[in-house]
């Protein structure tokens, strides 16, 4: 088993999700598209979790709009903004990644708060190695840290220390929402839902 397996054993246990895997998530036309493979992990988190937010606040990137954000769609909605210089700016010192060059960000998620989570995706780096580049307000500096995505979003949502993206301070027990469920609206609900003690 790979350590970025393991990471996602890990995201399921904490948050004791216990549906079955989903068949059938294509990124074969995504990849094609980008002409790029997407990462290992990322893709088999999608397929361990329907579509839906962990803590009912990250949500991963799809590869159709059923229920969920459009990796592909998203990537090309934001190619349109580089050519002007202002909206280039929004990513700097990266850029927005092109099938015809070498480096570049490509969204795999979004939060409640804005914030914003890319791979610095490179064709000649094997894609389980991409960084994941970060920043949690579109106006706040970038991180670049060398992890998997599934351990990215295992600190996110259990690792108190993990400054500034953990929504784990103080610590509580992380959940998921998948879509048909309700958000919970008061502080009874979430209570409830982050309870240490909880089962599954």
């Amino acid at each position: 088993m790979t350590d970025q397996l393991t990471w996602i054993d890990r995201i399921i246990d904490v948050t004791g999700w216990r549906q079955e895997p989903e068949d059938g998530v294509g990124w074969e036309q995504v990849e094609a598209q980008l002409g790029v493979t997407l990462p290992t992990d990322f893709k088999e988190l999608c397929r361990r979790f329907v579509p839906g937010a962990f803590y009912a606040y990250l949500d991963l990137f799809r590869p159709t709009d059923d229920h969920a954000q459009p990796l592909f769609r998203a990537w090309a909605h934001s190619r349109q903004w580089p050519s002007e210089p202002d909206f280039a700016r929004l990513w700097a010192p990266y850029e927005l990644y092109e099938s015809d060059k070498g480096t570049g960000l490509i969204q795999w998620g979004s939060d409640q708060t804005e914030g914003e989570y890319y791979w610095l995706a490179d064709r000649s780096v094997e894609p389980d190695r991409w960084p994941v580049v970060a920043r949690w307000d579109g106006i706040e500096p970038w991180h670049q840290l060398d992890m998997s995505t599934a351990e990215f979003v295992y600190r996110v949502i259990a690792d108190p220390e993990f400054k500034p993206f953990t929504v784990a301070d103080p610590p509580r027990r992380p959940f998921y929402l998948p879509h048909w469920g309700p958000f919970p609206m008061s502080a009874e609900d979430w209570n409830a839902l982050t309870d240490p003690n909880r089962e599954g």
